[in-house]
């Protein structure tokens, strides 16, 4: 027990806690929640989704409801933005370990649920970030297990609790991702009871689910009428039904690489498993009514992840709880002996493979600092680039390899013990990014540079303009939900054209709009423009000259005094 608790302190802590402590915000997608949360929290609407004081109908608003209630207790910062999907990716494994403990599973069996889980790649991804995926796992997780709690209860107050909790689950799934909240639970227990022929339990066990999520949802489904009597057929047509209708632009074979990724790297030790298990046993694997529930729960996300259509991010999410489920239950069934001897086998072969792609690595840094550039012109800005993510990863696999290797002998057989390969390598890859790719997706600092410069030429709260792909960040840095985006609403479309026909400020300024208002005499109030280097060549030039312009690594600000005190261009 006590190995077994560290092993989960050292998976926590690698793959969750320092990533969601020490990363900045990454854009658009973190920066998108959390300004949407922030918003809630300063303007105290807790009906009416909205992002840059637009309505944003494409999303119920549970992430923000939670993210919000984060910001109350942390302040505004990244941690609390990101602290209930790290609560939901524990969540999420602990409820998978209670379920097989419920089920008489042995203590490491139930570990291993939750190691499968904890270290699926798609959950250390969403794990650590400001993004509503986490939290519709963990409710999804919730419906899931309550759902086979309830089958294998035999008392009817314990069955109906656990029915009750499966739909609240459910409700709060609604509530934080639409529709598939209710769907995918409640399609994979009908197909679950269907064909298990349980003929008498299917008049029953789903509704009373589906009667507690409807009561769960009402109070902010009747609020939300009331309060935007056409948020329903916006977030119905528009952000439902065109979602999940419209051809997206995954490819098959990415989808195919999502789902794989999703498994790694616990599929591993499945398939090792699969190879040591009896005849008997698997029998006995296949008439589990656990593991019937679990494959309906999968069978339905993995179908619509390979549909052309649709939304696969969502389904690849719903994926992992139940192969994680499935892949403990199969390795609880298999021969320990022959599987420890198979792990320890495999744990020594991945082991020398980190070690020598880490060295190999390492190596070539070095001789190539050593022997200088020559190689290829443009070599030299390439590794520059690359280098502290390169050497950083690759001193993980050597010190995660190192670590497996020297024992391997010692009781590190079993299946939980495989996923100390894996957690140093994969913490330093969701730290530290290349250096091009922190300027494109963490702009934080950046911002917050230009903020600082503003404040140095002494001009207060200027009114914002932004480009689409900083708006959020704006918002967030300069916490300010008046910001404007230049010259396309992109996903504020329905929010500008609603302020336009009530009169109000719009959410966005064409090229013309901008000039006519930079260029205005009687303007009484500095204009701050952000846009992204690499979208420059999309500005009208004469706004860059008329402008004091500052330039970052990656972005590039344009400030315009009030009236007639622009100053010319600083190059």
């Amino acid at each position: 027990m006590k190995k077994t608790l560290c092993i989960f302190l050292f998976l926590a802590a690698a793959l969750y806690l320092t990533p969601a402590f020490f990363r900045p915000l990454a854009a658009p997608e973190e920066f998108r929640y959390a300004e949407m949360a922030r918003e809630m929290l300063v303007g105290g609407n807790y009906v009416t989704p909205t992002l840059l004081g637009g309505r944003l109908f494409e999303m119920p608003p549970m992430a923000s409801w939670l993210t919000a209630a984060s910001f109350n207790i942390f302040g505004f910062n990244g941690f609390a933005a990101r602290f209930f999907s790290l609560a939901g990716a524990l969540g999420s494994a602990l409820l998978l370990y209670l379920w097989g403990r419920r089920q008489t599973l042995s203590q490491a069996s139930s570990c291993n649920s939750a190691f499968l889980y904890l270290s699926s790649t798609v959950i250390v991804a969403a794990g650590s970030m400001a993004a509503p995926e986490m939290i519709w796992g963990f409710f999804l997780t919730g419906a899931l297990v309550s759902f086979g709690i309830a089958a294998e209860s035999r008392s009817p107050a314990e069955r109906f609790f656990f029915l009750a909790g499966a739909g609240i689950a459910m409700g709060c799934g609604f509530l934080t991702k639409g529709f598939l909240g209710f769907a995918l639970p409640l399609l994979a227990v009908c197909t679950w009871l269907l064909s298990g022929k349980r003929w008498k339990e299917f008049l029953y066990l789903p509704w009373l689910p589906l009667a507690a999520a409807l009561l769960v949802a009402a109070p902010w489904a009747l609020a939300i009428h009331k309060a935007e009597p056409d948020f329903w057929h916006q977030f119905a047509i528009y952000g439902e039904w065109r979602r999940f209708t419209t051809v997206a632009s995954f490819p098959y074979w990415l989808r195919l690489a999502l789902l794989a990724a999703g498994l790694f790297p616990g599929i591993f030790p499945v398939l090792a498993g699969v190879f040591h298990l009896s005849p008997e046993a698997w029998r006995e694997f296949r008439q589990s009514q656990t593991v019937r529930l679990s494959f309906c729960f999968l069978a339905l996300p993995v179908l619509l992840l390979l549909l052309p259509w649709g939304d696969p991010v969502s389904c690849l999410y719903a994926c992992i709880a139940p192969a994680a489920m499935l892949g403990a239950l199969l390795l609880d069934k298999a021969d320990s002996n022959k599987l420890f001897a198979s792990l320890r086998k495999n744990t020594t072969v991945f082991a020398c493979l980190f070690i020598l792609a880490g060295a190999a690595v390492l190596l070539s840094e070095l001789l190539y600092l050593l022997g200088g550039t020559g190689i290829v012109s443009v070599l030299p800005l390439k590794v520059a680039v690359w280098a502290p993510f390169l050497t950083t990863a690759a001193l993980g696999m050597v010190v995660s390899g190192t670590i497996l290797f020297v024992n391997r002998k010692s009781k590190l057989p079993e299946p939980e013990s495989f996923f100390t390969l894996f957690p140093i390598v994969a913490a330093v890859c969701v730290v530290f990014f290349p250096g091009f790719t922190a300027h494109s997706k963490l702009p934080e600092y950046e911002l917050l540079d230009i903020a600082s410069q503003l404040s140095a030429e002494k001009i207060r709260h200027p009114r914002l303009l932004a480009a689409p792909e900083l708006m959020h960040a704006a918002a967030w840095s300069f916490k300010d939900n008046t910001v404007q985006i230049i010259n396309t609403p992109d996903e504020l479309e329905y929010g500008h054209r609603y302020a336009l026909s009530r009169g109000e400020r719009p959410l966005m300024l064409t090229y013309e709009q901008i000039s006519a208002l930079v260029n205005n005499s009687g303007r009484k109030e500095g204009i701050l423009l952000l846009m992204r280097k690499d979208n420059l060549y999309k500005l009208p030039e004469k706004l860059l000259t008329t402008g004091k312009t500052f330039s970052t690594a990656g972005a590039i600000s344009a400030i315009y005094y009030p009236g007639k005190e622009d100053k010319k261009t600083e190059k």
